[in-house]
């Protein structure tokens, strides 16, 4: 196995990404395989070392009037996480999307006390904000401003083509796993839309993440896509693909057989 694989797929077993087959499999190469074991204990020990440092700070351009108003929010807020991601990054999560619901009501100077009209419009620019923050920050370099954005969305009471097309883009190409599996959560909610469940299905033969793939093929037998059953016999056929990619797609296409 290429060492690049070897080391995204030791770094998704430390963070707690894997399941099933695909954990076992890591766990069988640790225990018997002097190089999985070398890099492994580099970096569990590299992990250690990044979740006893210093809490991820808000954005220096937020005003520092806000930075207490923040710390409260960070402490009372409802926790959202996405699915199979590590327990380690909640706070990372819930700092990311308090700053940007913080960034859309400084914007727009949020009112309470305005008349109906009032309200109506400024939900209005409200979620037109927020959807222009979300875009924009998930060309942001740092992934964890990426995984506020997808949070941020989880105030949007619908997801229109624009957000779909650029989670759609950010499931299939982001660089890292933790930012493709929050979208595809994301997309996961709106999955009776047809375009969105056409993209899922579409994610199928371009998604190169392992872990990402597993997930994948999980929710399109929960949601019983039959369509999804010829993308997964290529992923069956295509032995580039690891034993355990296959062996789910096998299930899944059983599954939906």
């Amino acid at each position: 196995m290429e060492e690049s694989k070897m080391t995204e797929l030791i770094n998704d077993y430390i963070d707690g990404y894997l399941s099933g087959e695909l954990k076992v499999y890591v766990e069988k190469h640790i225990e018997e395989d002097k190089e999985w074991k070398a890099t492994y204990e580099k970096y569990a020990e590299l992990n250690e070392l990044m979740n006893n440092d210093k809490e991820l700070e808000a954005p220096a351009s937020l005003r520092k009037d806000f930075q207490q108003f923040l710390d409260h929010e960070i402490e009372n807020q409802t926790k959202v996480v996405p699915m199979n991601v590590g327990l380690n990054n909640k706070r990372r999560y819930q700092i990311a999307a308090a700053v940007a619901i913080l960034a859309v009501g400084y914007i727009l100077g949020i009112s309470m006390n305005k008349g109906n009209t009032d309200e109506i419009d400024q939900l209005r620019n409200e979620m037109a904000a927020t959807k222009a923050l979300v875009l924009n920050s998930l060309d942001d370099q740092s992934a964890s401003s990426r995984l506020g954005a997808v949070n941020a969305s989880y105030s949007m009471e619908a997801m229109d083509d624009d957000i779909v097309q650029a989670f759609v883009k950010t499931l299939n190409t982001d660089e890292n796993i933790n930012v493709r599996l929050a979208a595809l959560e994301a997309l996961s909610r709106y999955a009776d839309k047809e375009n969105v469940r056409k993209a899922l299905i579409e994610s199928l033969s371009t998604q190169d993440k392992p872990a990402v793939q597993i997930v994948l093929i999980n929710l399109l037998v929960q949601l019983k896509e039959k369509r999804a059953i010829e993308p997964l016999k290529k992923l069956t056929e295509d032995e580039e693909n690891m034993e355990a990619v296959r062996d789910e797609a096998n299930y899944g296409i059983f599954k939906l057989s």
